[in-house]
């Protein structure tokens, strides 16, 4: 039962690195495997014999829940894409309690309400000129790169959801056509194209090599101001992830939104509160 309960864990962080406004490595916390998962991928050679026979579920979840979550994903948001993004807002506003439960488990100070102060403005002002230049791109092996950077960012980095990144930029083909380049990498990841998915692949294992150790660091070193920052970019994310218009529509359209955020903050309050209710080996 509790690999099962695992390999499920593993599937939401892995569907939490793709969707909209939810980050994989928010629910990692939520779920208790953050730290030694951060352990594992900072030191492999010295720590997969305490880490991995515990992980190795975890990381047959996160697989399942990239392929199959970027499967249902395109057609989801084509059809009901307000709906969705409102339900991911409500979801990230029922995992703060666990992440401020979190950020303060050392104490926090002047310092770590700066932190958080001064990520949100800057993340805010980053998110407001991606929004503003509307950045029209055509898809390379650069491009794809960085869709596997921000993939794996979205779970080294908790609070830091993919597609505050992708959303953001315009690609186009060949053909002309336009979308956003969030909807060019969840695509290649659902329908398994693997010339997009070599790249994508080359810019994760980068991205592993590259910021994991500088990431554990900061939280070995400077926890609560490190996990406060991280609080200030779930905010800023959420109030881009925010589908205005549909709330603003008229009465009827609000509530049905209203309605959706109510039901994702319950869904991941109810996550907490069984996770809390399950024992969890430490891995140290």
């Amino acid at each position: 039962m509790n690999l099962v309960l695992k390999m499920i864990q593993g599937a939401l962080i892995g569907a939490g690195a793709v969707l909209p406004g939810v980050s994989g490595g928010v629910l990692a916390v939520l779920f208790g495997v953050y730290k030694p998962l951060m352990r594992f991928l900072a030191h492999p050679l010295k720590e997969w014999k305490k880490c991995l026979m515990q992980l190795w579920p975890i990381f047959v979840g996160v697989v399942i829940g990239y392929i199959g979550i970027a499967k249902l994903l395109a057609e989801v948001l084509e059809r009901y894409e307000t709906q969705a993004l409102a339900l991911f807002v409500g979801m990230t506003i029922g995992i703060m309690p666990s992440l401020f439960r979190e950020a303060g488990e050392k104490g926090r100070d002047k310092k770590s309400w700066m932190s958080m102060a001064i990520v949100f403005a800057v993340a805010l002002a980053l998110l407001i000129v991606c929004r503003v230049m509307q950045i029209t791109i055509v898809p390379n092996f650069f491009w794809n790169m960085f869709g596997g950077f921000a993939l794996v960012l979205s779970i080294i980095a908790p609070g830091m959801s993919s597609s505050v990144l992708l959303l953001p930029l315009q690609a186009t083909n060949a053909a002309g056509d336009t979308f956003t380049f969030y909807e060019h990498i969840t695509g290649a990841i659902g329908n398994l194209d693997f010339a997009v998915l070599l790249p994508i692949g080359v810019g994760a294992v980068l991205t592993l090599v590259l910021l994991t150790k500088a990431i554990d660091w900061l939280l070995n070193n400077h926890y609560s101001v490190t996990f406060h920052g991280i609080i200030g970019i779930v905010i800023a994310a959420t109030i881009f992830t925010v589908p205005a218009a549909a709330f603003t529509a008229g009465v009827g359209s609000c509530l049905i939104h209203v309605l959706f955020v109510v039901v994702g903050a319950i869904i991941t309050l109810a996550l907490d509160k069984f996770n809390q209710s399950v024992e969890k080996p430490e891995v140290e």
